[in-house]
């Protein structure tokens, strides 16, 4: 059977005598996948909803995947929905996509701490950063920041380093992924000060008891506490990138105000399970980075405290690869041990 005509003689003989017997009719179905069945499942991706499944509680993480996902979803011609499942830094959500199926239909937003921060901080991650994902498109590039309550007397960093060593471990902080966490405890040790951490599932929700006098510092996403800070309740100290933030202009960073060491950012990117074909990753990749080229989205992650990226998928998962190695570093600086 070389061309459509010959399927066209076996499903519609032209000798009325001759039947269509159950071997034609196999043979038939069989061509029928071969010609068309193969292509068409290439190029109906996606023909259904996507779904992103964000690992932390609400907040800025998932507001950015469900700003981009309208854009890409338009381009892709199907709605993506956003899912948040919150839980053990990340890695809740990092292993439901690990053992999913690799059609592109279930992605997740993963972040330093889901992939690479995690590798070092817990004996049993349940699933490996590189071989049971597909990397995708790096979304952005996050420096956070240090803010206390505006009831505490402190104004710049050497302040309230000097308020903190008055005050050894009487001073606590909310944590609500991994980057705040090391970006704490890298603080601490640079600093030369004593604190007490408290966990939370999400920054989101430590900012709530921060804001509520429970907490008297955080380092966390510009975004979180931004309204706060507007409304006089915190106040921003410093930056944790030595790269300045166009919209938080004044915001020194803590390398520059007697941390000359200290250099944080975290980031968000895009994965799907292991085994996406390349077709399918291309297309979710191309529809993510034109949302992302919008300037109306750079000026929005602008807003928020974060950089806009943009990757090819070769390079994010180059990225990545490094990215474990650095958290490999941060956290022994931090002191930080698997648990």
């Amino acid at each position: 059977m070389n061309n459509l005509n010959d399927l066209f003689d076996l499903i519609t003989p032209r000798e009325p005598t001759m039947k269509l017997n159950r071997r034609n009719l196999i043979l038939a179905t069989s061509a029928l996948l071969c010609f068309g069945g193969g292509a068409l499942a290439k190029e109906s991706f996606p023909n259904k909803p996507i779904k992103i499944i964000a690992p932390f509680a609400p907040g800025s993480s998932d507001m950015i995947a469900r700003r981009l996902g309208d854009y890409a979803g338009k381009t892709l011609g199907q709605p993506i929905v956003v899912e948040t499942r919150p839980g053990g830094q990340g890695t809740v959500a990092s292993r439901v996509i690990a053992k999913s199926k690799g059609d592109g239909y279930t992605l997740l937003l993963g972040t330093n701490s889901t992939h690479a921060a995690s590798v070092h901080l817990f004996k049993e991650l349940g699933y490996d950063p590189i071989k049971d994902f597909t990397p995708i498109i790096r979304f952005t590039v996050n420096p956070l920041m240090l803010v206390v309550r505006t009831d505490m007397p402190v104004r710049s960093v050497p302040e309230f380093i000097q308020y903190a060593r008055e005050r050894p471990g009487k001073l606590n902080y909310g944590t609500g992924n991994s980057g705040s966490l090391v970006a704490a405890q890298m603080l601490k040790t640079q600093a030369g000060i004593e604190a007490v951490g408290v966990n939370y599932p999400g920054n989101a929700q430590a900012v709530n008891d921060f804001v509520a006098g429970r907490l008297d510092f955080m380092v966390t996403d510009p975004m979180i506490v931004k309204s706060f800070v507007q409304a006089d309740k915190l106040r921003i100290l410093g930056l944790t990138s030595k790269q300045r933030l166009s919209t938080f202009a004044d915001v020194v960073p803590l390398a520059e105000s007697g941390l000359p060491q200290f250099e944080y950012a975290s980031w968000i990117g895009l994965f799907g399970p292991a085994g996406m074909p390349a077709e399918v990753t291309r297309k979710l990749h191309d529809a993510f980075a034109k949302a992302l080229a919008e300037q109306d989205n750079v000026k929005f992650l602008a807003d928020i405290g974060m950089i806009a990226a943009g990757t090819s998928p070769q390079e994010f998962g180059d990225y990545v690869q490094d990215q474990i190695k650095f958290w490999g570093r941060l956290t022994k600086d931090a002191g930080l041990t698997p648990q």
